[in-house]
């Protein structure tokens, strides 16, 4: 252990109160993400030791000399599913704020620091800034927003769009973290040489950004300590991340011996020598408390910022500062980059979709939106509601502008609006072998390599079926370069496979079956984690019901066993299997869809899906007497008309004629009147079993019409 200051006749002013974030559950994953580092890589701890005793050259050459300022660029990387950890920049500019405070010795709350470590609390003489001109030479404010599924469960591998490290301090904001508790983590420089460079910033917890928004509650200071770690300084109590364990030491010189306190100030302690007071307020402390860096760990974080290793020696030169726009004064103003979203993606006629402005980069002041189709057609407001009044997919686009220039996001087929019927009647099999394979819908959220296709040949008995390819050639360097962590960042990505409507009012004992394939790269079923969940929707597709007798997991999943990093694709009728499960229909269920949900895993293969079939009993009004129809003639000859006899009603009513699979004929509005009406509909259809419903309102008949 180095020589430590000793403190004496320390007098206790009481339990700071102010609630540290970084207090708060497993604050912090540096230590345990290290340990798994140089079990892999040995010398980087060995390069962390070298790191260590250049701090103590560099601290005697030091001795009395006043530190110069350094002005390190930095850019936040919002990574979202457009829910509230897509936080506002004005949080982002609130967390800077604090960050500058914190490493100039501006916060306020020095005040609060104890007396006898007034004297070591040390301006670390470090200033940061938000990027203003990006790796490309483009205006910037320093954030950018991704939409990514990475923003869940992050990670390592979640630190997407990372922009050079010798030029700029990244830091990732995420929704979740792998580890249940962390609120963030950052690597020594030294860890994050060679290849493990994209590893190299701080990611964070959104609600551990500033102290307002999502932060509410928060104090800002999870940053101040990762950043810390970022610039090479380690917990006070040492090199883990087990506080109020056992006596450790930092190896910086003037920081006491401590064993470390988690989620408590007391500022007397005095547990690991009694001759020594803990520096219980310390930033790299988990106390409630933390005020300060004292003056050695602002050398040490110089020292760092000295050297070459992992680029820290370029952020602050005159050269990156002028790159990466730092020392422009006024900032420049931006244009926008338009970015939106919506409430839903599926809705029913008549129904409404909200619409969210996400767009980012620079103030907007002017948008301009279109809605082909819808109602209203255009808007300039920043949030609009629209209506779509006929069936079919609609297209969405928006125009952002400031006085600097405009920018345009277009989504095709963004919304699908259904039709006020069904477009099939169970019982029904849909095999993909013809046109009503069109009638199925895919949603590919991120727009990004893996997707659903219907594909001929990727059916059971290579019929016609849909393929969830998952499969990528990362090692085509000319093709995927930007992609090497393609299969590091396939987990918890999730694509979706939409069934048409289904009346199935008038099934009952109904069973539900499809026929999938699926192969692992999983070596271990610990591994396998990839999952397809089944949900049903009664309301156009706008709210989902999970079906969790329907779920595919585990060993169940797999199908065809391991197939290795390879395109799979089934050849054997063996390396299929059917699931079944069952659902109870009420009179809700007249147009009823089914959503299949793939979640990844990062061992994730091809997926495929074939032979969709709903099974059960379908009762028939024969007569038609519940809403007083009756049809004449039955049987009928092919070409010829029916004529269907309506009583008087005082409501609409739709007769649709669909044929033994369900699918639509054609479809016949007839007004309300309050005398008996005759309405003609032509049977142009081949010979066979068809029928007629007759819907009015919440009610339904079914008629059964034989055509010669």
């Amino acid at each position: 252990m180095f020589k430590k200051l000793l403190l004496y006749g320390f007098t206790s002013l009481g339990m700071f109160t102010s609630m540290s974030a970084i207090a708060q559950g497993q604050p912090c994953g540096a230590s345990e993400h290290l340990k798994k580092l140089y079990a892999e890589n040995p010398q980087l701890k060995l390069d962390r030791e070298l790191l260590m005793n250049k701090y103590l050259e560099v601290r005697e050459e030091a001795n009395g000399k006043k530190r110069q300022l350094i002005i390190i660029p930095v850019v936040f990387h919002i990574m979202h599913q457009y829910g509230p950890e897509n936080i506002s920049d004005a949080q982002v500019e609130q967390e800077m704020v604090i960050l500058n405070e914190d490493f100039r010795k501006l916060n306020a709350d020095t005040s609060q620091t104890v007396p006898i470590f007034k004297p070591i609390a040390g301006d670390a003489e470090i200033e940061f800034r938000l990027a203003r001109l990006d790796p490309y030479g483009n205006c910037t404010n320093g954030i950018e927003h991704i939409y990514t599924h990475l923003t869940d469960n992050g990670d390592d591998f979640s630190k997407l769009s990372q922009w050079n490290r010798s030029e700029y301090l990244n830091i990732w904001v995420v929704k979740s973290f792998e580890e249940p508790g962390l609120l963030g983590y950052s690597f020594y420089p030294t860890a994050t040489v060679g290849g493990g460079f994209f590893r190299d910033g701080v990611i964070m917890l959104h609600s551990q950004i500033g102290t307002t928004g999502t932060a509410v509650g928060a104090d800002g200071r999870t940053l101040t300590h990762e950043i810390g770690h970022y610039l090479g300084l380690s917990h006070t109590w040492g090199d883990n991340n087990d506080p109020e364990i056992a006596c450790g030491d930092d190896d910086v010189l003037d920081t006491p011996i401590t064993k470390g306190h988690f989620g408590v100030c007391p500022l007397n302690d005095k547990d690991c020598d009694t001759n020594i007071v803990e520096n219980v307020q310390n930033f790299m402390e988990y106390s409630q408390c933390s005020t300060m860096f004292t003056e050695d760990q602002a050398t040490f974080m110089h020292n760092v910022l000295l050297q070459e290793t992992s680029g820290r020696n370029n952020l602050y030169t005159e050269a990156n500062l002028t790159l990466t726009g730092v020392d422009q004064d006024p900032a420049p103003t931006c244009i926008p980059v338009a970015d939106f979203s919506s409430d839903k993606r599926m809705v029913c006629v008549g129904d409404q979709v909200n619409f969210d402005d996400a767009s980012w980069r620079a103030t907007v002041t002017n948008y301009a939106w279109s809605f082909p189709g819808g109602t209203p057609a255009t808007s300039t407001a920043a949030n609009p509601t629209v209506v779509y009044n006929q069936d079919g997919y609609y297209s969405v686009s928006l125009i952002v502008s400031n006085a600097n220039g405009s920018d345009t996001m277009d989504f095709p087929n963004m919304i699908y609006a259904s039709a006020n019927w069904p477009e099939f009647t169970g019982p029904y099999n849909e095999d993909f072998e013809s046109g009503s394979a069109g009638w199925w819908h895919t949603q590919n959220p991120e727009n990004n390599w893996a997707q659903f296709q219907l594909i001929n040949g990727a059916g059971r008995g290579n019929s016609r079926g849909f393929k969830l390819n998952n499969y990528k050639d990362v090692s085509n360097a000319a093709a995927f370069t930007d992609d090497w962590f393609y299969y590091d960042r396939l987990g918890n990505s999730k694509d979706y496979l939409i069934s048409p409507s289904y009346n199935l009012s008038n099934t009952s004992n109904v069973s539900v079956s499809f026929d999938y394939s699926y192969g692992t790269k999983a070596t271990t079923l610990v591994d396998v984690t990839e999952q397809v969940k089944v949900y049903t929707s009664r309301d156009c597709g706008q709210t989902w019901q999970l079906r969790s007798n329907a779920t595919l997991a585990d060993e169940e999943i797999i199908s065809a066993g391991y197939v290795g990093n390879n395109d799979f694709a089934p050849t054997l009728d063996a390396e299929w299997k059917t699931q079944t499960f069952t659902y109870a229909t009420t009179a809700q269920d007249s147009k009823l869809r089914f959503r299949f949900e793939f979640i990844a895993s990062d061992k994730s293969s091809n997926f495929y899906f074939d032979n969709f079939n709903i099974s059960g009993t379908l009762s028939i009004d024969e007569n038609g007497e519940s809403l007083g129809v009756s049809i004449a003639p039955n049987p009928v000859a092919a070409g010829s008309e029916i004529a269907v006899q309506v009583n008087g009603s005082s409501e609409n009513m739709e007769l649709q004629v669909v044929d033994i699979n369900g699918a639509l004929i054609s479809v016949t509005q007839v007004a309300a009147s309050n005398g008996t009406q005759t309405v003609l509909i032509p049977m142009n259809v081949a010979k066979g079993c068809y029928f007629v419903n007759a819907v009015k309102g919440t009610m339904r008949s079914t008629n059964r019409v034989i055509v010669f």
